[in-house]
């Protein structure tokens, strides 16, 4: 990493930074690029991917039939209904 990628990774992204700061920057993407390469050394064969860094286990639950049905309460508050449905003014034509 030099001073020349570092100008032209802040000019793509847009950034404008002082010397200092381009120096700074460098010294940490210098490091990012060593720990990646760190990471390579690992044998990850036999490892399967991970559809999520957490290990989640699915909440699961007894599907139980609950026929809360309060169509006619629900009815009763509107303002036009028939004895199904909530009547409203033609909006197409």
């Amino acid at each position: 990493m030099d001073q020349e990628t570092v100008r032209t990774i802040c000019y793509l992204a847009r950034l404008e930074i002082d010397k200092d700061k381009a120096e700074k920057i460098e010294n940490e993407l210098e490091a990012i690029i060593n720990l990646i390469g760190g990471l390579q050394a690992f044998d990850t064969e036999n490892i399967e991917p991970l559809y999520s860094p957490l290990e989640q286990k699915a909440f699961k639950h007894e599907d139980i039939e609950n026929s809360d049905n309060k169509k006619d309460e629900f009815l009763k508050n509107a303002a036009a209904s028939n004895d199904d449905y909530f009547l409203v003014p033609r909006v197409v034509e």
